[in-house]
């Protein structure tokens, strides 16, 4: 595995991937007062939630794009395994899972994922989140969200976000790769979720 990098690096990629900050976005007015949550996301269709199928273990490579972004899209690989899979927030590329509380997800009729969610980001606001994922969830699929972030301690971040998130799975993970190992563009930058968490997989404690 390559060797770890300046922290900054790190942070600089887990605040685009994960916390879906504004950076490379063009500039934009000031962002309109929030709208009441059941407004603000369009609910999935009216349907039995069904969980999403587990993610395959093994390497993925995951590509995110940004609608009106200046930024190309943003690509990384992750070696995952079930225990690492619980974790993840919905993107996929974050230890996030646990922000996301009321989570709705729903198997369409035309055999996409509608999802809708509510994740907590601390400081980082309230995020609402809907989209839908096609494609094969265990191996090979696109899901698009919408995103509405309220209540950032930073303005710039109380906006929305339509994001593409195209995921699929290459093979096993390299044998000198663990759980939580992400690669980004060109292999010679990586690092650990678990590690740069400081914490070992499982729920926080």
């Amino acid at each position: 595995m390559a060797a770890y990098v300046k922290s900054g690096v790190v942070l600089s990629w887990l605040a685009v991937v994960g916390l879906m900050s504004g950076c490379g976005k063009k500039e934009q007015p000031p962002a309109p007062e929030p709208t009441p949550a059941s407004a603000s996301v369009a609910a999935p269709p009216a349907k039995p939630q069904e969980p999403l199928p587990t993610r395959q273990p093994g390497l993925w490579e995951t590509t995110l794009s940004e609608e009106g972004s200046e930024s190309q899209a943003q690509t990384m690989r992750i070696c995952l395994d079930a225990a690492t899979e619980k974790e993840l927030g919905i993107t996929g590329t974050d230890l996030n899972g646990n922000r996301c509380r009321n989570t709705a997800v729903s198997h369409l009729d035309d055999g996409s994922w509608g999802i809708l969610a509510e994740c907590n980001m601390g400081s980082g606001g309230k995020m609402e989140v809907s989209g839908s994922i096609t494609g094969d969830y265990t191996r090979d699929y696109t899901m698009t969200l919408r995103s509405q972030t309220t209540g950032a301690s930073l303005a710039h971040m109380n906006r929305v976000v339509n994001m593409t998130i195209r995921s699929k799975r290459l093979g096993a993970c390299k044998a000198d790769q663990k759980p939580g190992d992400v690669t980004l563009p060109g292999g010679d930058v990586s690092f650990n979720l678990f590690d740069m968490a400081g914490r070992e997989p499982g729920p926080p404690k």
